[in-house]
């Protein structure tokens, strides 16, 4: 079943263990049926929540196809942030990504953390110029709080795609570190490296500061894209084996890395503003031009308020309708998403395979977007290091 879902990765690291029989699974479809039903009972639920939780041959089929395939979250954080305040990873993840049947989630730490406010218009925006060394140290702080958590037992720690295969045999959920701003680099090539060593695999080049490397999307472009210095750090990740993420970065930004990059790339979290225009969505031709790289653009579930689950579905149906199922993925932001989400807790995840099975996906297509094409980025990333 793995060798021919996934490949040779997932057949060589499971050779040797026993396959799950039906009987094997069937108690643990129950439990999980069990657990969703205990779980959203007493929500308010949007009308497809109902239809998809009250259809059991369908959510049989979701339970079954999310304990065969590799599930990731492309990008979510490890805890609130409040003020300056560097909060503990939060204890409550681990039990949620089991629940919703979440194999790994990309964690991301602020690289701008401190610094911004919220604009008049709802924008976060740079509010002060950090002092020297800040960023660095307080994104080593925040990475510092999820090793903790690993070394406590609460997480597993992914720095390969081998670990993540480990870990989903072993039940055990997992993190991959990721950072969301290039910002702590301050302009020192040299610090991709000492990150890459600490364990960070993703490095989002841009948040919400024009730093060193590029201009974002939700401020007027001061570099006209990507600079000399971010060709650099293009040039660094792709030697060591990182993932590039070019969510929150500008249109010319993100042409930018897709020229200079010898690997494919990740747009973690964003939406289609053909759809539904927002600062932060990615038009057309930018959706386009990453998934004619091989890359991948994670939906995320931000919502107004007259929007539900459902509006999520159909925009993750217009994204794999334009690029295709292999270029699609889910970027839930969770602990970031400052308003309506249709993903409020890693809970939700497991309804997402539900919803698109519903809609009539292929099974393949459904692994895919629900963690296979991270999995083959970072295997490709991985492979192509040198």
């Amino acid at each position: 079943m793995f060798g021919s879902r996934f490949g040779p990765l997932m057949a060589t690291r499971l050779a040797g263990s026993r396959s799950p029989t039906k009987a094997d699974k069937a108690p643990s479809r129950r439990a999980f049926l069990r657990g969703l039903l205990a779980t959203f009972a007493a929500a308010q639920l949007d009308p497809l929540f109902r239809a998809i939780l009250h259809d059991r041959t369908l959510m049989a089929e979701a339970a079954e196809l999310s304990g065969d395939a590799i599930t990731v979250d492309l990008h979510c954080h490890p805890n609130l942030s409040s003020g300056r305040r560097l909060a503990e990873f939060d204890s409550e993840i681990p039990d949620n990504m089991r629940s919703g049947r979440l194999d790994a989630g990309v964690f991301a730490v602020r690289g701008d953390h401190g610094t911004l406010r919220r604009s008049p218009t709802g924008h976060y925006t740079e509010s002060r110029k950090p002092a020297v060394g800040e960023l660095f140290q307080s994104s080593r702080d925040q990475l510092d709080k999820v090793l903790k958590a690993s070394k406590a037992g609460m997480i597993g720690l992914a720095m390969s795609p081998t670990d993540i295969l480990e870990a989903k045999k072993n039940r055990q959920p997992c993190a991959v570190l990721a950072m969301e701003g290039s910002d702590p680099l301050e302009g020192d090539l040299s610090r991709v490296k000492f990150f890459y060593d600490l364990g960070v695999r993703v490095l989002q080049l841009m948040h919400y500061r024009i730093n060193e490397v590029g201009d974002i999307m939700t401020e007027a472009p001061h570099h006209k894209g990507l600079t000399t210095f971010g060709q650099d750090v293009v040039k660094d990740m792709n030697k060591l084996g990182m993932i590039i993420d070019v969510a929150h970065a500008s249109p010319d930004t993100v042409s930018g890395v897709l020229a200079s990059s010898q690997h494919p790339v990740i747009c973690s979290h964003t939406g289609a503003y053909a759809l539904r225009p927002n600062s932060r969505h990615l038009e057309d031709k930018d959706m386009t031009a990453i998934g004619k790289k091989d890359g991948v653009i994670g939906v995320w579930p931000l919502l107004s308020r007259r929007d539900n689950f459902q509006t999520y579905i159909r925009e993750l149906d217009y994204v794999k309708n334009l690029v295709g199922a292999d270029h699609v993925g889910i970027g839930t932001d969770l602990f970031g998403i400052a308003g309506h989400t249709a993903i409020p807790t890693h809970k939700e995840f497991a309804l997402i395979p539900a919803a698109l099975l519903s809609r009539g996906y292929r099974e393949i297509d459904v692994e895919k977007i629900v963690g296979g094409n991270f999995m083959r980025i970072f295997r490709e990333v991985v492979r192509r290091t040198g």
